[in-house]
């Protein structure tokens, strides 16, 4: 494991309907990873307005990974989940992966 911290921000706005649920997927991933390293942040763009224009917000949702905007729109969970291994300097092989390799054995 390395010392690498990754923030990861939330950018919501009041009356966003997929906010809600993009706030909650975050959470369910950092929560899944169960790491130190990664810490969580809610902006409200309405009240950080100069800090949503410089990451290039356009909408939101959106996500940033340590002051960069990654996703202009709610990510899945398995994007999301390897963009913050990604910036932790780890690597995790989505499961489909793992499965599609073994589904050529035979029985």
């Amino acid at each position: 494991m390395t010392d690498k911290q990754t923030l990861v921000e939330v950018l919501t706005a009041s009356g966003c309907g997929r906010c809600q649920k993009t706030k909650t997927l975050a959470k369910a991933v950092i929560a899944e990873l169960n790491d130190s390293r990664v810490s969580y942040r809610e902006i409200n763009v309405v009240e950080e307005i100069d800090y949503a224009v410089r990451l290039g917000v356009m909408s939101t949702p959106a996500i940033a990974l340590d002051g960069e905007l990654v996703f202009a729109a709610p990510p899945s969970k398995a994007k999301l989940r390897q963009a913050i291994l990604d910036r932790l300097g780890e690597s995790s092989a989505p499961q489909d992966k793992e499965s599609s390799t073994t589904q050529g054995k035979e029985n």
